[in-house]
């Protein structure tokens, strides 16, 4: 099933992010599934990478919150601001069938001068066979959280090329994957 993207842009407003396709990119349907849910795709001209993003803005989740609390007599609750860690592990524990993959942790410097934000991460790995990514077997999930205003996930998928079912090298990515890993997002 085939959903009608949540308004992209009105999200990037509202965040106030800043989003620039890769070169040659094309927008491509947002599909349902059972492990990821996301507003906006793109595909790679030659249709060997697909990049998927969700923007989780902190104003509307926490409206959603006191939505869901009114009828509530006790909520125990944290900080969207201390979620995003939890959140982006989680992802890849989804994604990968929970596999345990060492995630790059940005230094804040590179993060804000990468994306204007407060903290980001990247993580490559093999995908777990589900309906999230039927036509790839690898992925990579960048993570950037903005303090107060939003978290941002963006998922690129891709077939592996190094041949290996075992292992797995993020070095070895293909041309299209390598390309598109340069900022496509920024906070303003």
């Amino acid at each position: 099933m085939i959903l009608e993207s949540h308004n992209f842009q009105t999200l990037l407003a509202e965040a106030g992010i800043e989003f620039t396709p890769p070169p040659g990119f094309v927008s491509c349907p947002v599909r349902e599934n059972s492990v990821f849910r996301y507003q906006h795709a793109v595909r790679s001209p030659s249709g060997e990478l697909e990049v998927r993003y969700r923007i989780g803005l902190f104003a509307r989740l926490e409206a959603e919150r006191k939505a869901a609390a009114a009828e509530m007599e006790v909520l125990a609750s944290v900080s969207l601001d201390q979620l995003h860690a939890t959140n982006f592990m989680a992802i890849v524990f989804n994604l990968s069938g929970g596999m345990f993959v060492e995630p790059t942790i940005f230094k804040p410097e590179t993060t804000t001068l990468l994306y204007e934000a407060d903290w980001s991460a990247l993580c490559f790995m093999r995908l777990a066979n589900n309906d999230f990514s039927p036509d790839y077997d690898s992925a990579f999930v960048l993570a950037i959280h903005k303090d107060g205003v939003a978290d941002v996930y963006v998922i690129g998928l891709y077939t592996d090329i190094s041949g290996a079912t075992g292992g797995f090298d993020k070095n070895n990515l293909p041309p299209d994957v390598k390309s598109s890993l340069a900022p496509t997002l920024r906070f303003t």
